[in-house]
């Protein structure tokens, strides 16, 4: 491990049952192998890190995830090229996800392109592929 290096991303859903299927789709897709399952966690691992889900507090008033509010805004996964990021565009629209902006370049950094798309919460997600990013340390 690299120090400031992601270790893991932890998440809380309103459905584990909707969400494992949801995220068991999309990580299985990027690479991530489910290997843990109780009641109150999921976890997928690959060589790039740790995905978990556990069960929001029911009690919560929030039902739905707001990106403008304290907390995440979106996570981004990184594509080795174009053609992933057209790929997982294609596998999310064949299993009806709702997709924000579909694949295109944007002006964040040369090269920058990506598909962006919410999870069953509403928490948005995205797949980009950068070129040149990040760049070599000298």
């Amino acid at each position: 491990m690299k120090l400031g290096a992601v270790n893991h991303i932890a998440l809380t859903v309103s459905d584990m049952n909707r969400s494992e299927v949801f995220y068991n789709a999309l990580l299985g897709f990027l690479g991530y192998q489910q290997e843990e399952k109780t009641d109150q966690l999921i976890l997928w691992a690959s060589n790039n890190g740790v995905i978990t889900i556990s069960p929001a507090n029911p009690e919560s008033p929030n039902k739905n995830h707001d990106r403008y509010s304290v907390g995440l805004h979106h996570l981004a996964f990184s594509a080795d090229n174009r053609e992933q990021v057209n790929s997982l565009h294609q596998f999310l629209v064949e299993r009806g996800v709702k997709i924000l902006d579909p694949p295109a370049e944007y002006s964040y950094l040369p090269g920058y392109y990506a598909v962006y798309f919410l999870d069953p919460d509403g928490i948005k997600l995205e797949l980009t592929h950068t070129p040149n990013w990040p760049p070599e340390s000298s």
